[in-house]
């Protein structure tokens, strides 16, 4: 089972973005999400999306998200994952001021931070301390994979409409944009909701966003305020894979992982 099958779902998770002046978050600190990941016919772990609170970074408030990817005991024997992103972004949602991952699958292992320098628009990738150059951001907003998909939470979806925004991970800068049209209404174990049914085109950013050239993407935003990503599904050579919204829990700043 290949990495990109497992991080397809963060990848498209933050694809639906527009460029908005009036943002109001619909999420509060406590959120958790949590999502079961299967391949084809078979259940291979989970995924967590959270909210941790607004904290102070370098003398700025932010907003700090985490993800979280574990595969479970029968896809560890092919494929061990254990997987944290955490992610500090303005208060505004419109800039990411820092990111780290800590990557454990299978056997690579990579500590990733992106740093930003916003007065000279550019970010910084380093893995174990070992940094890239450079890469040069584009003007207004532009964010990190897991921070993207706070900020397009905050935008009410509007059928019809279509979403263009820059998203980084520190080796490449790239707009991707998505059309929002079809309406769904579908079943998972968190409930039954309305959605918009989006196929999105993810250009030419890689790592999380890469997908073959022989893959489909589809992916399930709720049509209300809320906007929760309830389902992402990925056709590939080797199978299908599915990420499955299974419960939204409410805890406080302090209970979350």
């Amino acid at each position: 089972m290949k990495l990109r099958l497992l991080y397809l779902f963060l990848g498209v998770l933050c694809l639906g973005i527009s460029q908005s002046s009036a943002l109001e978050p619909n999420f509060r600190p406590g959120e958790a999400l949590r999502y079961d990941l299967k391949w084809s016919v078979f259940q291979v772990g989970y995924a967590r999306l959270q909210v941790h609170d607004l904290e102070e970074y370098q003398g700025e408030p932010a907003w700090h998200f985490s993800f979280h990817v574990r595969t479970n005991s029968f896809a560890d024997k092919f494929f061990k994952v254990r997987t944290r992103i955490d992610t500090w972004v303005s208060e505004d949602l419109t800039r990411t001021l820092y990111y780290k991952e800590k990557k454990r699958e299978g056997k690579t292992k990579r500590d990733i931070e992106v740093t930003f320098d916003w007065d000279k628009m550019e970010a910084t990738y380093a893995n174990h301390g070992k940094k890239k150059e450079p890469v040069a951001l584009p003007e207004g907003p532009v964010l990190d994979p897991v921070g993207a998909v706070y900020y397009f939470r905050s935008i009410p979806p509007v059928k019809g409409s279509t979403y263009t925004f820059a998203v980084t991970d520190g080796k490449k800068a790239v707009a991707i944009s998505l059309p929002i049209n079809n309406e769904e209404k579908i079943k998972v174990e968190a409930g039954h909701f309305n959605t918009f049914k989006i196929q999105p085109q993810t250009g030419e950013l890689g790592g999380v966003f890469e997908k073959s050239s022989d893959s489909e993407v589809n992916l399930w935003f709720t049509s209300d305020r809320l906007n929760y990503p309830v389902q992402v599904q990925g056709e590939v050579t080797v199978g299908s894979f599915w990420a499955e919204l299974t419960k939204i829990e409410w805890r406080t700043p302090e209970e979350l992982d």
